[in-house]
């Protein structure tokens, strides 16, 4: 059932080259040889546009920062597992160097909530 789902669902060139394959577990396999690399190239593109981008001085903060959620969603659909910790702190490297005071508040009062957590 699964296998005629998978298919239906298909191009007409694709399904004419897995139509002799028997089993869904066979068809997934042989489209992720396919079109794996694909999804790898991807990933690497995101990865690269995240870690080059910087917030020019002038641009709004919204913006930018919607920008970097976007790149980090991109780089979750494509299956990077990022922690959200780690997501923060990746956006605050990327802000100029007019905001290191809001880093550095930031970052004491995150560091004062783990200690009152720890009490």
């Amino acid at each position: 059932m699964a296998r005629c789902y998978i298919l239906a669902s298909m191009s007409n060139v694709l399904q004419h080259q897995h139509q002799s394959m028997e089993s869904a577990y066979d068809i997934l396999e042989n489209l992720k040889e396919m079109f794996g690399d694909q999804n790898r190239a991807a990933k690497l593109a995101a990865m690269k546009a995240l870690l080059n981008t910087k917030m020019v001085e002038v641009s709004s903060v919204r913006d930018h920062v919607l920008k970097m959620m976007s790149l980090l969603n991109e780089l979750e659909v494509l299956g990077a597992n990022i922690d959200k910790d780690t997501q923060v702190e990746m956006i605050l490297q990327t802000l100029p160097d007019s905001f290191q005071q809001f880093r550095l508040n930031y970052n004491m009062n995150k560091m004062d909530s783990g200690v009152k957590k720890a009490k």
